[in-house]
Order: C-alpha cells, then structure tokens, then sequence
C-alpha cells in the first residue's frame, strides 16, 4: 500500500451509530477464543468499544486473557461482551526505528489510496497503531520546549515501529504533519526542530497562577484572594494598607471580599489562560474526530506543561466526547518534570510564605495540570509527570499500545440524553493494572447545529484533519518542480488521477453530468506556511456503463519558495455521492540559485500546440505499456553563462535501466541548444518496444561545461505489457 497511513472509512449499520463507534468482531492481529460461547448479535445493535490495556507489576502488556477474565460495568451494571479480540504482534518492535541510523530513503514519486494488486479482495486489513504527537506549544515555555523535543525525539526513536503512522501537530500552529515509520522519521524530527514554546510568563513578583486566576475571577474566592493579596504585599508589589479593620477583614477572608488590584490581576490572568486552553482543546479535539475512521489502536500523546481544569469550559467535555467517539486513549506528558513550590512563594524575593498558607499553595499548584491530567484519566491513558526522565514514560507509551484487547458491549435501552455514563472494566487476575477509558457519553437526538457562512465543510475538514486516507474514490498523485517564479520561488504542479467510474452521474439534458469537489493543502515543513486550492471540476461522459476504472487527471498548481520540504493533502469528494477520497505526499523543492533539473515529465500522451511545438502531457501515473513510445521532457536551470556570449554550455545523456542494473537504451551526452531566451529545454522519445514488463529507471546525467558541475536525476518508471491486437 503506498501513500496511504490506515484503512479507509469503517461503515455504521444503524441510524443511531454515529454517536457509537461500531467496530465488529474478526479485527484483530491475533485472535485468543474464550473458552465461553461469544454470543451473536445481530448486525444494527449499537455498540461500545473499549480498549484495554492489562500490565503486569513490570509495566509489561499482559496477552493471555479470556473473554471470561474481563467484567464491564455501565454505570454499575454488569454487560454482556458482544465482541472480545485480543491485538497483539508476534514479535515486538525493534529498539529504534532503523531510520533513525539509516540513509534517507527516496520519496516515492506516485502515491495511492488503494493497492493494484489487492483490489478485488475483500478481506480486511489488520489494525495497525496510530499516533498523534500533541505539542501543546501554547502551553509550554521555550525552556520546557527544548525537554518536550528531547522526549518526542526518543519516542520516534524508540517507542514505534515498521507501519505505524505517526501525526504531529500543534496547538498554536507551525506543525500538522502526516506520514508512515520508519520513512518518514527524518521529516518528523525537521518539523518537531521548528516548534518553540510560546507561553512567556510574567515576572515572579506579579504573578498569579492560573488556578488562582480561576478561584478569584470565577468563584470570588476570598480565601485564595487574601493569600494572593498578602504574597503581593511582602514582596512590595501592592502597598499593605494600614487600616486595621481592612486587616482584620482580609486576615479572616471574609467571602466576597476581595482587593480589587488582586481582582483585576485575576481577571487579565484568567482571560488569556481561557483563550489559550480554548484553543488547546479546540485543536485537540479537531485531531481526535477523524481518528474514528481507522481501526487502528489510536493513542494521543499530549505534550505540555499542563493546564489547570475549568469546570465552565465546554472544551473538556467535548474533547472526552471526541477521544470516545474514535476510541483513542489521551496521555499527557507534563514537561515541567519535578515540580517544586513555585518560585513566588519562596523567599528569594521577600519573607516566607506564611505556615499557616503553605499547605494550601502546595494544593494549589498542583491544580495547574489537572486539566489536562483528567482528559488522560477519562479517556484510558496515563500521566507522565514529576519526573525529569520523561524519556522513560513516553517511550512506554509506545511500548504499552502493542497489545490490547478490544471489548465491545450493547448499552442497552438508556436515556438519549447525552449524560456522561461511567465505565468500569475488571480483570478476574490479582496483581495486573487495567487501564480503559472512564466512560462514554450516551447518544442524544439533537440536531446538528446548522452551518454558518463561510464554514469549512465538516466532512471535508475531517478528511483533510485524518492521518487515516480515504480511499472510497480511488486516487494516484504525483509532483512536478518546474520553473523559477522570480529569485526564490519554484511553480510545482501537483497532478492527480481520479477514477471517475466511482462517480455518479446523473442525466441532464440527454448528457451524464457529475461533479467533484476537490481540495488541496501544501504545508511547509520549517514553519507553519501552507497554500490551499479548493476548486469544483465538472464532470460529462458518455452514457453506458463505464467497465473499470476510469481515470481523469486534475493538476493544481502552486507557487512555492525552494530549499525545503513540503507535504501536500488531496481531498476529492463526489458531490452526488459524497464519498471521499484522500492522499498525502511529500515532496522536497530544491534550492533555486544552483543547477537543477525540473522533475521530469513522464508521459505517453504529447500535444500538438500553436508554432507547431510538441507539448508533453503531466500525468500522475508511472506506468506505460511497451508498445507506446515513452517521452520525456525536462528543463535545466542555474546553468553559469559565458561571459563573452551570454550563453550557457550544458549537456545530457540518459540510459534506461531495469532495477537488476540491465540496461534497456543509452543516449550519449550531447548538447541542450539554448533557446533564443537561453532556456534550456530538451524533449527525447524513448522506444519500449524491446522492453520487457517490468520496472525500470530513467537515468538523467546533466552537466554544466563552464563550472563541470554535474547533477544527476533518477526517473523510476514500469513498463507494463502490451495491448492484445
């Protein structure tokens, strides 16, 4: 399977099931049957899912339980398993992902959705493991950003294996990039270089904690007020009044009373930490609502310093709804490491705190990361916290998520309210720790809220948002880096093949007409930089039924700056039919000011053009049959000119290989005449006729006489048999 990262979209059986992950039994990598009969269901029962992750006193996964060994309980009710697997490989992991140590390995230059080779079989591919790194750089301190990218780098190193997909993404922006293990190592840590922390904190003399901020602007609480008040007043920050009955008031804490600096220091400190956890839980829950679409065991590693839990945010609860919905474990990692009493109870910066105060600021502080702490306890992850050895504690995370077991249950006739129901899963074996999720929420009949003008189309978010590819229309994508647009930016048209025999047409006019939407989202690896198509394409055909695929090119073309790596998202959805299709790639832009060939263009198909120019045709495919001439053009750039002509002196061959080193054809290195602008362009037919079906690679060498600097390009390509006569 190439360019994919998981299985396509699971398929609900009931009306009601969009608020209940359906995952059916015969999903696992290995299977142990309960000496029990599991009891059959009928195919429109709404199910619950349920990973669980049983370790024995070393933290290792525990594989040999029954269905028998497990207890579910609904809100104190015992249920009855529907659906029991067990998911755990043969051999584990390696230690570290081999391309940690190895050579950067070639992007492939086309990428599906779907594989040639198994597309009648029906069989379900086994589920594999996704997971989303979460650095929560809104929530982190530059300090702590650089201990946050230490353990994300260890746990690419050492917590995955062959075929895991991996997302990184951000809260506040600069990463949201997809790709496959171990091949996509070298991008992940590029991307994971450019994220800094972007919470600065005030000066330790002035500074509340979020927690205080939230007791005194939302609860009016005195008591933290007066201990706040009295910080501010020993270190100098707020004048101590003299008045001895306002003493006597702030030394009791009456409720309601509090000093309106402290007041308005609460209130500025509060909005922006609402403002950030906000946006933190918006953009998490935004990576976990895709995530349902795989079958993989799906874990979230949030990465962050933590934030406090604010009972009137929404954001929590819908978060934990999401993680339910996708049936992904959360697991925070607190990069604050050892946390002691902040450095503004201590006196470093005036007289000690009071003893009669001091327990309750250790409580206090350690509200800070209850927020985020909770999302992982609710939803079956763990905390990584007060420890400078984070490494450990994330690498475990990867460690754990290789055997798990897979329960499904029917809630039974409950309330459609939408109420948070809690879950308890027991384990009939002493001395193993279970880990689950808390609960699940139960559906509700509400309508869905309707869409605002100019809203991204939910489906098409979801598609563009999923590390999972779409694949229910077939797709084939591919990169051309051509020409310079100006000093520092490259045209790069992105060509894809849509099977269009997956499209419906409808009858207008005595014409079948259809639609497509289509999206396309290029980010920039170094920085949070991205450029977005969206465009609509129109669709005739012939009527009469269309026998197989049916392939129709789409290009989009792009204007990005060189010497980086970019990664590109396809999204082409049928409007009739709204079925989707998703493809993810990555391609690099070289740098401009030096000699470089465009990609070349691979084609069986030329046009004739005006002057009577041949014009090769980009396509997305890589395969030709041998009985069809193969052509290729390409163009030379950054050539040095000579001084007294102004023209360049560049020359190339090119041989036609089969992968086992045979050589098909060879073109000795001859000269690229310059136009009369000095461009640098070279057409070339090469015959197939000899060739034998198979793959084969196109050797281009180009060199630039003037300097002897010589670039070669690498062209794979497969020769595929010829038509029957």
């Amino acid at each position: 399977m190439t360019g994919g990262s998981g299985p396509g979209p699971g398929s609900g059986a009931a009306a009601g099931t969009a608020l209940l992950v359906l995952l059916l039994a015969g999903t696992a990598l290995a299977r142990q049957a309960s000496q029990e009969q599991t009891p059959v269901f009928p195919r429109d029962v709404e199910m619950v899912t349920v990973d669980v992750v049983v370790t024995d006193k070393k933290g290792e996964p525990v594989t040999d339980l029954s269905h028998g060994d497990f207890v579910v309980l609904d809100e104190g009710e015992r249920r009855t398993l529907l659906s029991f697997d067990v998911v755990a490989p043969e051999a584990p992991p390696p230690a570290e992902a081999a391309a940690a140590a190895a050579p950067a390995t070639p992007r492939p230059r086309v990428v599906t959705n779907f594989d040639e080779e198994e597309e009648d079989e029906e069989e379900e591919e086994a589920p594999g493991r996704t997971f989303v790194v979460f650095f929560d750089n809104l929530n982190m301190s530059p300090l702590n950003a650089q201990r946050a990218k230490a353990a994300v780098t260890a746990f690419l190193e050492k917590g995955l294996g062959d075929g895991d997909t991996v997302m990184l993404a951000a809260s506040g922006g600069g990463a949201w990039w997809t790709t496959r293990m171990p091949e996509g190592y070298r991008d992940l840590v590029e991307v994971l270089k450019g994220l800094d922390g972007r919470r600065f904190y005030d000066a330790p003399l002035e500074r509340l904690t979020d927690f205080e901020a939230m007791r005194i602007y939302v609860y009016s609480d005195a008591r933290v007020a007066g201990m706040v008040q009295d910080r501010l007043e020993r270190y100098g920050v707020r004048h101590r009044t003299e008045n001895p009955a306002e003493r006597e008031i702030r030394s009791i804490y009456v409720p309601g009373v509090v000093d309106p600096y402290v007041e308005s220091r609460a209130a500025e400190t509060y909005l922006a930490l609402r403002t950030r956890n906000k946006t933190t839980l918006g953009a998490l829950r935004r990576v976990l609502e895709p995530l349902g679409e795989t079958r993989d065991r799906k874990s979230v590693i949030l990465v962050s310093e933590g934030f406090i839990y604010d009972p009137s945010e929404e954001g929590f609860k819908e978060v934990v709804e999401a993680s339910r919905r996708a049936n992904a474990a959360i697991y925070f990692v607190d990069t604050r490491g050892l946390v002691d009493m902040p450095s503004f109870y201590t006196a470093q910066f005036g007289q000690p705190i009071d003893e009669r105060n001091l327990l309750n600021a250790i409580a206090d502080t350690t509200q800070e990361g209850e927020g985020s702490a909770s999302l992982a306890r609710d939803t079956g992850g763990f905390v990584v916290s007060h420890t400078n050895d984070l490494e450990d504690g994330i690498v475990r995370i990867g460690r754990e998520s290789r055997s798990y077991y897979l329960l499904g249950f029917s809630p039974a006739e409950i309330p459609r309210d939408g109420r948070f129901r809690r879950l308890e899963v027991k384990v009939r074996r002493p001395g193993v720790e279970v880990r689950a999720r808390r609960g699940y929420y139960a559906p509700v009949d509400a309508a869905a809220p309707p869409r605002e003008p100019g809203d991204v189309d939910p489906q098409i978010q979801a598609a563009l948002d999923s590390p999972a590819f779409r694949d229910a229309i077939p797709l084939r994508a591919t990169t051309y880096v051509l020409d310079s647009i100006g000093a520092d930016r490259a045209r790069v048209m992105i060509a894809a093949d849509v099977d269009i025999s997956r499209v419906e047409f409808q009858e207008v006019d005595g014409r079948l007409s259809g639609s497509l939407d289509t999206l396309v989202v290029v980010a920039r690896r170094n920085n949070s930089e991205f450029f977005r198509r969206d465009q609509k394409v129109d669709l005739e055909r012939r009527a009469g039924p269309v026998d197989g695929p049916s392939w129709y090119t789409i290009v989009r073309e792009f204007d990005l700056p060189g010497g980086t790596a970019y990664q590109a998202r396809l999204v082409v959805r049928d409007a009739a039919s709204r079925r989707v299709g998703t493809v993810t790639l990555s391609f690099d832009v070289p740098a401009l000011d030096q000699l470089r060939v465009s990609t070349p263009i691979l084609t069986d198909s030329v046009q004739q053009v005006a002057g009577g120019a041949t014009l090769a045709v980009l396509l997305a495919r890589r395969t030709f049959r041998s009985d069809r001439p193969l052509y290729c053009r390409f163009d030379v750039f950054g050539a040095k000119r000579e001084e007294r002509t102004g023209s360049p002196y560049v020359t190339s061959g090119h041989l036609v290989r089969r992968r086992d080193g045979l050589v098909l054809s060879r073109g000795e290195p001859s000269e690229i005449v310059p136009t009369s602008l000095g461009g640098l362009s070279r057409l070339m037919q090469i015959p197939l006729a000899r060739a034998e079906p198979g793959d084969y690679e196109l050797v281009l060498t180009v060199q630039d006489r003037h300097t002897g600097f010589e670039t070669r390009v690498v062209e794979p390509f497969t020769i595929a048999q010829a038509a029957a006569p």
